[in-house]
């Protein structure tokens, strides 16, 4: 089994180490660390290819016009060889030096499209905000038609811990470019009823919440509030998307709270 890492990466120079470093501690080996750039103008490129030259077998380096996050998650995606794909943005990191000996293990004995796992949500400074999903009511498979139906009211599946199959990117279509966020929902949406899948029981990856983000960024929370209407409305009816509208409501309100 063979895993292809996807990092897209513009200005990263300040937290690119990190996630190079958790690469680079994995006791399973057989994998790609692909890096999608988008011409940056910072250190970022000389770290990459520092990184490139102490490991030219396992590093592949890309620069394309940038076209927003989607189309370089993409462009990852096609570009990739290996079984498994995982997108680990250039902020975020391998949570311990097992993941990919423990999903590979996983996976050996469950042929399944795609797994998620857990997260563990940092801020900025290293703050701890918590794991996600921590609680047992969003640990489902694909057998589990109730974790299917709640999957149309809240996104219980954080991208950072999916590994998933390219295959399954080539038989139903790649992120959609048109979304500036919510293009992770917007796949789940139109693969969770056709795949085979499973929660892992793993804390997967580090997943760093920044003031300047795209998802986290208070400039971009109305354009990101556009954006998973949009998406729900391809796939939920009028009445659907009002529930999910509430449990926004309800945990933006906790997130608050918690701030």
């Amino acid at each position: 089994m063979k895993f292809s890492i996807i990092t897209c990466t513009f200005n990263s120079a300040k937290y690119l180490s990190k996630n190079i470093e958790s690469v680079c501690e994995q006791s399973f080996l057989n994998f790609e660390h692909i890096f999608i750039d988008a011409f940056s103008t910072d250190a970022t490129v000389d770290i990459i290819k520092n990184y490139q030259k102490k490991h030219p077998d396992k590093v592949r380096f890309f620069q394309i016009k940038p076209q927003g996050i989607s189309n370089a998650m993409n462009e990852g995606i096609k570009r990739a060889c290996g079984d498994y794909l995982i997108h680990l943005h250039s902020d975020d990191s391998f949570y311990g030096s097992n993941v990919l000996e423990e999903v590979k293990k996983f996976l050996s004995k469950n042929n399944y499209d795609w797994i998620y796992g857990k997260i563990n949500v940092v801020e900025n400074d290293g703050k701890q905000v918590g794991v996600f999903p921590s609680r047992k009511l969003f640990h489902r498979n694909s057998k589990d038609w109730l974790g299917k139906v709640m999957f149309n009211f809240f996104n219980y599946i954080p991208h950072q811990s999916v590994f998933i199959k390219k295959i399954i990117f080539e038989s139903f279509g790649f992120f959609d470019e048109s979304l500036s966020s919510g293009m992770d929902p917007d796949f789940w949406y139109r693969i969770i009823d056709k795949t085979k899948w499973s929660f892992f029981d793993l804390i997967i990856s580090n997943y760093c919440i920044r003031s300047d983000s795209q998802s986290a960024s208070l400039k971009n929370k109305e354009k990101n509030k556009q954006n998973i209407l949009k998406v729900r409305k391809r796939y939920l009816n009028s009445a659907q998307v009002l529930v999910a509208g509430f449990f926004d409501w309800v945990v933006e309100k906790k997130n608050n709270n918690y701030r």
